[in-house]
C-alpha cells in the first residue's frame, strides 16, 4: 500500500516531462549529499591502436568555500568556520546514488556509469596502488555502461596516477583544509555515449550538456556529460538492482504485461530484506524473491517508485526534540513524568513526511506540470510564498511542512507518514491517509487559541510568575501526547485528522492521575506541577469542544471554566443547582480552596510574620500520602467545614455556609453519577481549587 502511494507521488513528476537534469537532481544523491564533489578525480579513457589510452585530469573541486559564523564564541566574538558549498548543478555530470544501509565503503547495488563515491576511511587505503586496483575492479563488475573493457594491466597503470591524487586529498584532510570525501570517475568519451568531446565548453544552465573538464588525450577538446544518456543509464542500473531480487512478466500495480522487477533498491532502505519477519517462509533467505513476496513493477511503475521515494526522502523532516522527548514520557504518573523530563537520555529521532495526492478522478497527470514543479520547490524550501495561498502545517504534523496553495483544496488528499530510521532499520510509526486539506487548515487556525487559553489560565493561577508563554500548546501533536500518551498518539492523531470521535475518558483519566500525583507531594514543586496540569486540562477541554462542534459537527461539549467559576462565585445560593459532574467538582474545589485559606491563617499562617500555616488539603483531606477521591472530598471537606470552623474558631460567612450546604447536598443527590465519573470530578475539582483565587480578586 505504501509503495502505491510513492508510485502515485512520483508518476506525475515523470509524466509532465522533467528534463534529464531535473530527473537526475531528484533521484540521485548529488543535491542532498554533495560532500564528494570537494575532490573530483576523473580518469579519461579511450581505445588506442594497440592498448587502452588513458589520462588523469588534475584534481578538481566542484564548488566553493564560504566562511560562516559558528555558534561557538571566542573572546566575545563569534568564531568563523569555512564550509564547502558544492556545485550540485555541475555535479550532475557525475551522478551517484548512495546506499542507505549496510557498509557504504563496499560496492552495493548497480552503477549506471563508472562514478564511485569514496569515503575518508577508504581514501586512506587508496594511497597504495594495489588498493586502487581492488577498489575499481569490484565496482567495475557492477557497472552497466562500459564501452571498453579494462584489463588488470590497464587498472594497474591507472592506479599509480590515481594514488598520487589520493595523497593530495589526504594531505589536505590532514591539514583540516578538506573533509576527505572524493568522487572517482572513469569516463569514456565517444559519439552517442554518456560522455563525449566538444570543441567548446557548454555554458552554465545548458539543459542537456554539462562540462566535466578539459581533455588530457585530445588537447583543445572538452569532456562533456550528456544528461539524457546519463538518465537512461541510471534507470537501467536501478532496474538491474530490482531484477536481483526477482522478476515477473506482469506488473502488480498497473497490470501491464511486460518484464517487471521487484521494488528493491539500495538507495531506498524501506524494503530491507535483512529483517525477514513479515515475508512468507518460501521468500526468506539470502536471496529472497521480493517480486513474489511484495510485488513486481514494470519500468514505468518502478521509475515512479524511485522518483516518489526520492521526493519522500527530500521533503521528510524530523520532529523537534521537545516532541520526541514528550513522546516517551509516562502519561499517568506525575513522578514518572518529572523523572523522564530530567533524564539526559536522548530519545530516537522520529521523522515525518506529508504527501499530496489528487482525489478527483480523471485528473491528467501531465496537465499541471509547472504547478507540480513549483509545489516541489515549496516542499523543499518549507517557506511560505508571498501572494500565494500556501499553508504552514507544522502545528498539525509536528514537523516542518508547507502545503502549496495549488494543493490547498479538497480536490487533493494528504497522506502523512511517521517513521524512525537508522540505516537499513526503518520502523513505520503511522500512515494517516485521506486527510482533507480543509481539516488541516481549520485545525491550524485554531491551535493558537489553545495556547492563548493555557497562557491565560496560568496567569489567573499565579500572577507572580513572569513566564506565561504556552508555545508548546500550539502543536496538535504535543497536546495529544499530553492527553493520551505516546502509546495512543498515532491512533488518536489518525482519528482527529480523519474527523472521527476521540476518547474523552482516556484524557480525563490521565490528567486526573497526574493532578493527584502532584497534589500529594510534600515539596513546593507540587503547586507548579499542579498549575501546569490544570492549565492543560482546561485548554484541552476547550480544544475538544471546538473539535466536536467545528470538525465533527456533533458530539458532547462541556461548560467553559469561566462559566463554572462565575456560577459558583456569583449565582445566589438559592438558585445554585448542578446537573453536571464537572460543574459539581469545580464548585467543590472552589469552596475547598476558600476554606483552606481561612484554615491556613487560623493554624499560624501569616504573611507579616512570615509564619507558615497548615495546608488544609494535605493535613485534613489527603492525609498520609493518600490519593484524592470524590468520596474523600465529600467526607473530609464538604461535610466537615462547619466542624473545622467551630474547632478553630473560624468565622465563616453566611454566604459561604449556604454555598457549601448546596454543594454538599448536590453531591449526595448526584453521588451515583460522581462514582461513574470519578476522574471528571477530580479533574474539575483541582481546576476549581486552583482558580478560586481568580474569583477572590474580583471581590466574590
Amino acid at each position: 500500500m505504501f509503495i502505491e502511494k510513492l508510485i502515485s507521488t512520483g508518476r506525475p513528476f515523470l509524466a509532465y516531462g522533467m528534463t534529464p537534469a531535473e530527473t537526475l537532481h531528484q533521484v540521485t544523491d548529488v543535491s542532498t549529499d554533495g560532500r564528494f564533489l570537494e575532490n573530483v578525480i576523473v580518469v579519461e579513457l579511450a581505445p588506442g591502436e594497440e592498448c587502452l589510452r588513458w589520462g588523469v585530469l588534475p584534481l578538481m573541486t566542484w564548488g566553493d568555500y564560504e566562511e560562516l559564523e559558528s555558534e561557538v564564541k571566542k573572546k566575545s566574538a563569534k568564531k568563523k568556520k569555512t564550509v564547502f558549498m558544492p556545485d550540485t548543478a555541475r555535479g550532475l555530470a557525475l551522478p551517484y546514488a548512495l546506499a542507505s544501509g549496510g557498509n557504504p565503503t563496499v560496492p552495493q547495488g548497480r552503477y549506471g556509469v563508472a562514478v564511485y563515491p569514496a569515503y575518508p576511511n577508504s581514501m586512506a587505503k587508496l594511497t597504495a596502488p594495489g588498493e586502487v586496483v581492488k577498489f575499481l575492479d569490484k565496482r567495475l563488475d557492477k557497472t552497466l555502461d562500459l564501452p571498453v573493457s579494462l584489463s588488470e594491466r590497464d587498472l594497474e597503470a591507472v592506479a599509480g596516477r590515481l594514488s598520487s591524487l589520493v595523497e593530495q586529498v589526504e594531505a589536505k584532510a590532514a591539514d583540516k583544509r578538506n573533509q576527505g570525501y572524493a568522487l572517482i570517475a572513469l569516463v569514456f568519451p565517444e559519439t552517442g555515449g554518456s560522455y563525449l568531446y566538444m570543441d567548446k565548453a557548454p555554458p552554465k544552465g545548458d539543459r542537456r550538456h554539462i562540462l566535466v573538464g578539459e581533455s588530457m588525450l585530445c588537447p583543445g577538446q572538452y569532456i562533456v556529460a550528456d544528461t539524457a544518456r546519463l538518465e537512461k543509464c541510471f534507470w537501467e542500473s536501478k532496474m538491474a538492482e530490482g531484477m536481483e531480487k526477482g522478476q515477473r512478466e506482469k506488473c502488480s500495480i498497473c497490470g501491464k504485461e511486460e518484464a517487471s522487477v521487484s521494488p528493491y533498491c539500495k538507495a531506498w532502505n524501506w524494503l530491507s530484506y535483512t529483517w525477514d519477519a513479515p515475508l512468507p517462509e518460501n521468500f526468506r533467505g539470502d536471496t529472497p524473491d521480493l517480486a513474489g513476496a511484495v510485488g513486481a513493477l514494470c519500468r514505468t511503475c518502478y521509475s515512479s517508485l524511485i522518483m516518489g521515494a526520492g521526493i519522500f526522502n527530500e521533503i521528510s523532516a524530523s520532529l523537534p526534540y521537545y516532541l520526541t522527548k514528550e513522546l516517551f514520557i509516562p502519561v499517568a504518573s506525575a513522578g514518572g513524568r518529572d523523572a523522564a523530563r530530567k533524564s539526559r537520555t536522548r530519545p530516537p529521532a522520529v521523522f515525518g513526511c506529508a504527501l499530496v495526492l489528487p482525489f478527483r478522478g480523471g485528473m491528467d497527470a501531465a496537465e499541471s506540470g509547472e504547478m507540480l514543479k513549483e509545489a516541489l520547490d515549496v516542499f523543499r524550501s518549507k517557506n511560505l510564498r508571498k501572494g500565494k495561498n500556501d499553508l504552514s502545517i507544522a502545528a498539525i504534523t509536528g514537523f516542518e511542512a508547507v502545503l502549496p496553495g495549488d494543493f490547498n483544496s479538497d480536490d487533493y488528499r494528504l497522506t502523512i507518514v511517521y517513521y524512525q530510521a537508522s540505516q537499513a532499520d526503518v520502523q513505520l510509526r503511522a500512515v494517516i491517509e485521506d486527510v482533507l486539506p480543509s481539516t488541516v487548515g481549520t485545525l491550524t487556525g485554531y491551535m493558537p487559541r489553545v495556547a492563548d487559553e493555557a497562557a491565560e489560565i496560568k496567569k489567573k493561577i499565579a500572577v507572580t510568575e513572569s513566564d506565561f508563554t504556552a508555545d508548546n500548546y500550539r502543536s496538535l501533536i504535543y497536546i495529544l501526547i499530553r492527553a493520551y500518551g505516546g502509546g495512543y498518539l498515532w491512533h488518536t492523531l489518525r482519528s482527529v485528522l480523519n474527523r472521527r470521535p476521540v476518547s474523552r475518558e482516556r484524557f480525563v483519566r490521565g490528567t486526573a492521575l497526574r493532578m493527584n500525583g502532584y497534589a500529594g507531594r510534600p515539596d513546593d514543586s507540587s503547586f507548579w506541577g499542579l498549575r501546569e496540569e490544570v492549565a492543560f486540562y482546561l485548554a484541552f477541554r476547550k480544544f475538544l469542544n471546538f473539535y466536536n462542534t467545528a470538525i465533527l459537527k456533533e458530539g458532547y461539549t462541556v461548560p467553559d471554566w469561566r462559566q463554572m467559576l462565575d456560577k459558583i462565585a456569583n449565582t445566589t445560593p438559592d438558585q445554585l443547582i448542578f446537573n453536571d459532574v464537572e460543574e459539581l467538582g469545580f464548585a467543590a474545589g472552589y469552596l475547598t480552596n476558600r476554606f483552606g485559606r481561612w484554615f491556613y491563617y487560623k493554624t499560624g499562617g501569616s504573611s507579616e510574620k512570615k509564619a507558615e500555616g497548615k495546608d488544609f488539603i494535605k493535613h485534613r483531606v489527603m492525609t498520609f500520602g493518600s490519593k484524592l477521591t470524590p468520596d474523600m472530598v465529600w467526607r473530609k471537606a464538604l461535610s466537615r467545614f462547619q466542624e473545622y470552623a467551630v474547632k478553630l474558631d473560624i468565622n465563616l460567612t453566611d454566604d459561604f455556609r449556604r454555598r457549601a450546604g448546596v454543594v454538599e447536598s448536590e453531591y449526595r443527590r448526584l453521588r451515583q453519577q460522581v462514582e461513574r465519573n470519578r476522574d471528571e470530578f477530580i479533574g474539575a475539582f483541582w481546576s476549581g481549587y486552583m482558580l478560586a483565587s481568580e474569583a477572590a480578586k474580583k471581590g466574590n
